[in-house]
Protein backbone atom coordinates (compact mmCIF):
# COMPACT_ATOMS: atom_id res chain seq x y z
CA UNK A 1 0.00 0.00 0.00
CA UNK A 2 1.54 3.31 -1.08
CA UNK A 3 1.71 6.32 1.21
CA UNK A 4 -1.25 8.16 -0.36
CA UNK A 5 -3.57 5.17 -0.08
CA UNK A 6 -2.32 4.56 3.44
CA UNK A 7 -3.14 8.15 4.45
CA UNK A 8 -6.58 7.93 2.90
CA UNK A 9 -7.22 4.60 4.63
CA UNK A 10 -6.20 6.02 8.03
CA UNK A 11 -8.45 9.09 7.73
CA UNK A 12 -11.33 6.99 6.40
CA UNK A 13 -11.17 4.59 9.35
CA UNK A 14 -10.83 7.36 11.92
CA UNK A 15 -13.79 9.17 10.35
CA UNK A 16 -15.87 6.01 10.33
CA UNK A 17 -15.00 5.32 13.97
CA UNK A 18 -16.24 8.78 14.96
CA UNK A 19 -19.42 8.36 12.91
CA UNK A 20 -20.10 5.03 14.61
CA UNK A 21 -19.73 6.72 18.00
CA UNK A 22 -22.38 9.24 16.93
CA UNK A 23 -24.54 6.34 15.72
CA UNK A 24 -24.07 4.57 19.07
CA UNK A 25 -25.15 7.69 20.96
CA UNK A 26 -28.22 7.98 18.70
CA UNK A 27 -29.15 4.36 19.39
CA UNK A 28 -28.71 4.67 23.16
CA UNK A 29 -30.13 8.12 23.80
CA UNK A 30 -32.92 8.33 21.21
CA UNK A 31 -33.75 5.03 19.52
CA UNK A 32 -33.92 2.66 22.51
CA UNK A 33 -36.11 4.96 24.69
CA UNK A 34 -38.41 5.55 21.70
CA UNK A 35 -38.81 1.81 21.11
CA UNK A 36 -39.40 1.21 24.80
CA UNK A 37 -42.30 3.66 24.74
CA UNK A 38 -44.01 1.38 22.20
CA UNK A 39 -43.73 -1.70 24.44
CA UNK A 40 -46.83 -2.86 26.36
CA UNK A 41 -47.04 -2.33 30.11
CA UNK A 42 -46.46 -6.04 30.77
CA UNK A 43 -42.92 -5.61 29.44
CA UNK A 44 -41.97 -3.24 32.25
CA UNK A 45 -38.95 -5.32 33.45
CA UNK A 46 -37.57 -5.29 29.90
CA UNK A 47 -38.18 -1.56 29.61
CA UNK A 48 -36.40 -0.89 32.90
CA UNK A 49 -33.45 -2.98 31.77
CA UNK A 50 -33.16 -1.32 28.37
CA UNK A 51 -33.59 2.23 29.64
CA UNK A 52 -30.95 1.88 32.33
CA UNK A 53 -28.15 4.35 31.47
CA UNK A 54 -25.33 1.82 31.66
CA UNK A 55 -27.26 -0.81 29.68
CA UNK A 56 -28.10 1.63 26.89
CA UNK A 57 -24.41 2.51 26.64
CA UNK A 58 -23.51 -1.19 26.63
CA UNK A 59 -25.92 -1.84 23.76
CA UNK A 60 -24.39 1.06 21.83
CA UNK A 61 -20.92 -0.36 22.52
CA UNK A 62 -21.89 -3.82 21.26
CA UNK A 63 -23.47 -2.46 18.08
CA UNK A 64 -20.56 -0.18 17.18
CA UNK A 65 -18.03 -2.92 17.97
CA UNK A 66 -19.82 -5.47 15.77
CA UNK A 67 -19.87 -3.02 12.85
CA UNK A 68 -16.19 -2.15 13.23
CA UNK A 69 -15.16 -5.79 13.59
CA UNK A 70 -17.04 -6.68 10.41
CA UNK A 71 -15.48 -3.70 8.62
CA UNK A 72 -11.93 -4.78 9.48
CA UNK A 73 -12.76 -8.37 8.62
CA UNK A 74 -13.73 -7.17 5.15
CA UNK A 75 -10.60 -4.99 4.99
CA UNK A 76 -8.45 -8.03 5.70
CA UNK A 77 -10.10 -9.93 2.87
CA UNK A 78 -9.77 -7.05 0.39
CA UNK A 79 -6.14 -6.34 1.31
CA UNK A 80 -5.31 -10.04 0.97
CA UNK A 81 -6.94 -10.22 -2.46
CA UNK A 82 -4.91 -7.21 -3.68
CA UNK A 83 -1.79 -8.45 -1.89
CA UNK A 84 -1.69 -5.32 0.27
CA UNK A 85 -2.08 -7.11 3.60
CA UNK A 86 0.40 -5.98 6.23
CA UNK A 87 0.44 -6.47 10.00
CA UNK A 88 2.54 -3.31 10.32
CA UNK A 89 0.01 -1.27 8.35
CA UNK A 90 -3.01 -2.40 10.32
CA UNK A 91 -1.21 -1.98 13.65
CA UNK A 92 -0.28 1.58 12.69
CA UNK A 93 -3.86 2.36 11.63
CA UNK A 94 -5.35 0.98 14.85
CA UNK A 95 -2.85 2.84 17.04
CA UNK A 96 -3.62 6.13 15.27
CA UNK A 97 -7.33 5.45 15.71
CA UNK A 98 -6.73 4.89 19.42
CA UNK A 99 -4.76 8.14 19.72
CA UNK A 100 -7.41 10.12 17.82
CA UNK A 101 -10.13 8.75 20.08
CA UNK A 102 -8.28 8.94 23.39
CA UNK A 103 -6.54 12.33 23.25
CA UNK A 104 -9.75 14.44 23.68
CA UNK A 105 -10.62 12.36 26.78
CA UNK A 106 -7.49 13.68 28.51
CA UNK A 107 -9.05 17.15 28.61
CA UNK A 108 -12.46 15.98 29.86
CA UNK A 109 -11.92 17.08 33.47
CA UNK A 110 -10.84 20.60 32.56
CA UNK A 111 -13.71 21.09 30.09
CA UNK A 112 -16.20 19.54 32.51
CA UNK A 113 -15.10 21.89 35.31
CA UNK A 114 -15.78 24.85 33.02
CA UNK A 115 -19.11 23.41 31.89
CA UNK A 116 -17.98 23.16 28.28
CA UNK A 117 -18.09 20.39 25.72
CA UNK A 118 -20.80 18.33 27.47
CA UNK A 119 -22.58 17.38 24.24
CA UNK A 120 -19.30 16.59 22.49
CA UNK A 121 -18.13 14.22 25.23
CA UNK A 122 -21.58 12.68 25.67
CA UNK A 123 -21.74 11.73 21.99
CA UNK A 124 -18.13 10.78 21.34
CA UNK A 125 -17.63 8.58 24.40
CA UNK A 126 -21.15 7.27 24.88
CA UNK A 127 -20.23 3.68 23.84
CA UNK A 128 -17.64 3.58 26.66
CA UNK A 129 -19.85 5.14 29.34
CA UNK A 130 -21.10 1.77 30.62
CA UNK A 131 -17.59 0.83 31.78
CA UNK A 132 -17.33 3.93 33.96
CA UNK A 133 -20.83 3.43 35.37
CA UNK A 134 -20.48 -0.31 36.02
CA UNK A 135 -16.95 -0.34 37.44
CA UNK A 136 -16.65 3.21 38.79
CA UNK A 137 -13.45 3.89 36.85
CA UNK A 138 -11.85 7.17 35.88
CA UNK A 139 -13.15 8.71 32.67
CA UNK A 140 -9.92 8.29 30.72
CA UNK A 141 -9.48 4.69 31.91
CA UNK A 142 -12.99 3.72 30.81
CA UNK A 143 -12.42 5.31 27.39
CA UNK A 144 -9.09 3.51 27.00
CA UNK A 145 -10.56 0.14 27.98
CA UNK A 146 -13.67 0.55 25.83
CA UNK A 147 -11.98 1.50 22.59
CA UNK A 148 -9.04 -0.77 23.39
CA UNK A 149 -11.33 -3.82 23.49
CA UNK A 150 -12.97 -2.79 20.23
CA UNK A 151 -9.69 -2.26 18.39
CA UNK A 152 -8.20 -5.52 19.68
CA UNK A 153 -11.21 -7.36 18.28
CA UNK A 154 -10.77 -5.44 15.01
CA UNK A 155 -7.14 -6.57 14.82
CA UNK A 156 -8.16 -10.17 15.52
CA UNK A 157 -10.85 -10.07 12.82
CA UNK A 158 -8.40 -8.57 10.30
CA UNK A 159 -5.80 -11.29 10.92
CA UNK A 160 -8.47 -14.03 10.94
CA UNK A 161 -9.82 -12.78 7.62
CA UNK A 162 -6.33 -12.90 6.11
CA UNK A 163 -5.71 -16.46 7.33
CA UNK A 164 -9.07 -17.67 6.00
CA UNK A 165 -8.52 -15.98 2.64
CA UNK A 166 -5.00 -17.31 2.06
CA UNK A 167 -6.14 -20.77 3.13
CA UNK A 168 -8.71 -20.67 0.34
CA UNK A 169 -6.25 -19.00 -2.06
CA UNK A 170 -2.74 -20.27 -1.15
CA UNK A 171 -1.26 -18.70 -4.28
CA UNK A 172 -1.71 -15.27 -2.63
CA UNK A 173 0.46 -16.24 0.33
CA UNK A 174 3.06 -17.74 -2.00
CA UNK A 175 3.29 -14.51 -4.00
CA UNK A 176 3.64 -12.43 -0.84
CA UNK A 177 6.42 -14.69 0.44
CA UNK A 178 8.20 -14.57 -2.92
CA UNK A 179 7.95 -10.77 -2.96
CA UNK A 180 9.66 -10.62 0.42
CA UNK A 181 12.50 -12.96 -0.54
CA UNK A 182 14.25 -10.67 -3.09
CA UNK A 183 14.23 -7.83 -0.58
CA UNK A 184 15.80 -10.06 2.05
CA UNK A 185 18.40 -11.32 -0.46
CA UNK A 186 19.34 -7.73 -1.39
CA UNK A 187 19.88 -6.89 2.26
CA UNK A 188 22.09 -9.95 2.70
CA UNK A 189 24.14 -9.07 -0.40
CA UNK A 190 24.93 -5.52 0.70
CA UNK A 191 27.43 -6.43 3.47
CA UNK A 192 29.16 -8.91 1.14
CA UNK A 193 29.51 -6.30 -1.60
CA UNK A 194 30.89 -3.81 0.90
CA UNK A 195 33.43 -6.36 2.05
CA UNK A 196 34.51 -7.13 -1.52
CA UNK A 197 34.88 -3.43 -2.30
CA UNK A 198 37.16 -2.97 0.69
CA UNK A 199 39.37 -5.90 -0.40
CA UNK A 200 39.65 -4.50 -3.93
CA UNK A 201 40.58 -1.05 -2.68
CA UNK A 202 43.39 -2.54 -0.61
Amino acid sequence: MDSLKMMFYIFARIGLMLLLCVFGAFVGVILIPSLCNLMPGSWMPVKRFLTDSSNMSLIAFIMTTIIMVYLFYNDGKVHSAYEEWSSVTITTVLLLMMFAYFIPAIFYESFNAEGKGKFFYLVLYYPSEWIRLHFDLAYTVSVLIGMGMTLILCMASYVTSFKIYVKKHPVILKRMQEAQLPAADDEDDEPENTGNDNVESE
